[in-house]
């Protein structure tokens, strides 16, 4: 295409049952090439689970050059959302995933809320995700990571395990 490049893909309501692995593959290798940062795909509504979620986080685990990626309406669960959130410990690029609507419950949810705040030392928290936004999840987890800078996120992921560190604390950090 002469140097043109798709910054926004979306595929809503396409397949019933789920995206062929193949097709998905080449689905996603076709936003690959893009040079833009601000590379948008949606594949919400196409009954995608857990062959998808394994393709879906191969790929973010690559570190791709997408801001935006949208699950919405599929039939993804806690275990898929397990195998999508691992892959956001690696993925420095991915600014938003939006997963509503799904079957994921709590233990997704945790997931989720572990790679972009992981509470169980210091230096996790400061290894994990500090780029991605999650939404649509029940009992919201958007608000994290909602600095553009990327050390904006951390600090105040640290100073908020730094403070609720204390022996006064009244605040129950278990999540």
């Amino acid at each position: 295409l002469g140097g043109q490049f798709i910054d926004h893909f979306g595929l809503s309501k396409c397949f019933e049952d789920g995206i062929e692995t193949q097709t998905l593959k080449m689905i996603i290798a076709s936003i690959t090439a893009s040079t833009s940062d601000e590379v948008s795909l949606y594949l919400d509504k196409n009954g995608m689970s857990s062959r998808e979620a394994v393709v879906v986080a191969e790929f973010l685990r690559s570190n791709p050059t997408i801001s935006r990626l949208e699950l919405s309406n599929n039939r993804f669960d806690n275990a898929e959302a397990a195998v999508l959130a691992c892959a956001l410990s690696s993925n420095t690029n991915l600014k938003s995933i939006c997963v509503g609507n799904n079957k994921i419950k709590a233990t997704g949810r945790l997931a989720f809320l572990r790679a972009i705040f992981d509470v169980s030392s210091l230096v996790s928290c400061a290894s994990s995700n500090c780029t991605c936004q999650v939404h649509g999840l029940e009992q919201d987890i958007s608000a994290l990571n909602g600095y553009r800078s990327i050390s904006m996120n951390k600090w105040e992921k640290i100073f908020v395990m730094l403070a609720l560190s204390s022996e006064d604390s009244f605040i129950n950090t278990s999540l």
